[in-house]
């Protein structure tokens, strides 16, 4: 049904943005590298409503990852850090283990350190189970009950993929921390996150270490929505191009901030793409990915816009793709009819890393509808202050320690 629903709203809102428009649309230079602006100057110009190909039966896309490619950090994990800060969880404590251990084939596999899941879910479960006690937040964060728990639960959300390499388990795994949450709840939640982590004026980092010493982890805090991603999106839609996110992030995460208009993005939810995980009947989470739906997860990014994305545009694939970890990689470098490819670079290792470089030895002129194969090009950005920057390589993150 979201499906139907999807391609009924879209051609309608294309149909009023395309006979609404009264000129060209301007992309703001901003702090886009030379080169990523040029690209994106001349895929609206080549393939926007103001060319005479223009097909507004058959609007050209684009499709964007979420986590620090349209925004700066990662939602989910940014909301993670929020719930640990609050203990904001919907879980009973006699269900905590249960939930923390869904989906992990080996109990007893190695996480370093002297952990495994087994331990570590059974002495997060204790902390937690004490932590309920208590009335006063500020008493709570002082306690050492709080410090293993937050150490902990972070550490083994960093170490799952141990247990279950090139496999959405991590996803799946943080995701089931919001069981019992119906998607109102998630939403609230999400934005509240969001609002206090934007409120800093860059990123900066704290090390969480519990009182054993049996874990530590740099948690990095601080969210960004940079004015050249919001100018771009916008600029897209106003060009007739159909815009969408395709993220491994829980759907109704993405939803929360790409879907509020505060937060500069505009889009409907029937374009956004997410993780999604089974409901009962009341509509809360269960700790269980939805069956019979491909996450959109390395290579199931690619099946949800052939198989989600694309029929409502005569099958073609999209005309920009924008991406920054190699969980994206496939999605850009999947679809023969792509015309540009701008990765965000993270600084990344990989698959994504060699094609960045090869990016950055392209020196060809840019011209779209001559080129016979897509052109990728760099945007680089400045993490501790949330910006991008007009170059083709970021800065290291060098994170203030609060």
């Amino acid at each position: 049904m979201k499906g139907f629903v999807k391609l009924l709203v879209l051609s309608l809102a294309a149909a009023v943005i395309a006979s609404c428009a009264q000129k060209r649309p301007v992309l703001e230079k901003g702090s886009w590298e030379p080169r990523v602006y040029e690209a994106l100057c001349g895929l609206i110009e080549s393939y926007g409503s103001g060319s005479r190909s223009y097909d507004l039966e058959c609007r050209p896309y684009a499709v964007f990852d979420f986590d620090n490619t349209t925004i700066i950090n990662d939602i989910a994990y940014s909301l993670l850090c929020w719930q640990i800060e609050n203990l904001e969880f919907r879980i009973k404590p006699e269900d905590m283990f249960a939930v923390l251990t869904t989906g992990i084939p080996d109990l007893d596999a190695d996480y370093g350190g002297g952990n495994t899941p087994r331990s570590l879910a059974s002495e997060i479960s204790e902390d937690y189970s004490e932590l309920l006690q208590y009335e006063d937040l500020q008493k709570m964060r002082q306690s050492d009950a709080y410090l293993d728990f937050r150490a902990k639960l972070w550490y083994f959300s960093t170490h799952t993929d141990i247990s279950a390499p090139d496999t959405p388990l991590e996803c799946e795994w943080i995701t089931t921390l919001l069981s019992g949450m119906n998607d109102e709840e998630i939403t609230a939640l999400t934005r509240q996150a969001a609002d206090e982590m934007m409120q800093a004026d860059g990123m900066w980092a704290e090390e969480w270490t519990s009182p054993d010493g049996k874990a530590s982890w740099t948690v990095k805090k601080g969210l960004g929505i940079t004015p050249e991603m919001k100018n771009l999106y916008s600029a897209l839609q106003q060009a007739g191009f159909d815009v969408y996110i395709c993220s491994a992030s829980l759907e109704s995460i993405v939803e929360a901030i790409a879907c509020e208009p505060r937060y500069g993005f505009g889009l409907d939810p029937e374009a956004v793409w997410g993780f999604r995980m089974t409901k009962d009947s009341e509509g809360g989470l269960i700790a269980a990915p939805e069956q019979g739906y491909v996450q959109p997860y390395r290579e199931g990014k690619v099946s949800c816009i052939r198989e989600r994305i694309a029929p409502a545009h005569r099958g073609h694939g999209p005309a920009l793709v924008a991406g920054d970890s190699n969980g994206d990689l496939s999605m850009l470098t999947s679809f023969p009819d792509l015309k540009v490819g701008l990765i965000i670079d993270c600084l990344r290792t990989g698959g994504i890393a060699e094609l960045a470089e090869e990016a950055r030895r392209d020196s060809s002129d840019i011209n779209l509808k001559q080129r016979p194969r897509p052109l990728y090009v760099v945007q680089g950005r400045r993490p501790s202050s949330l910006s991008f920057i007009p170059c083709n390589k970021s800065e290291p993150a060098a994170l203030r320690e609060d």
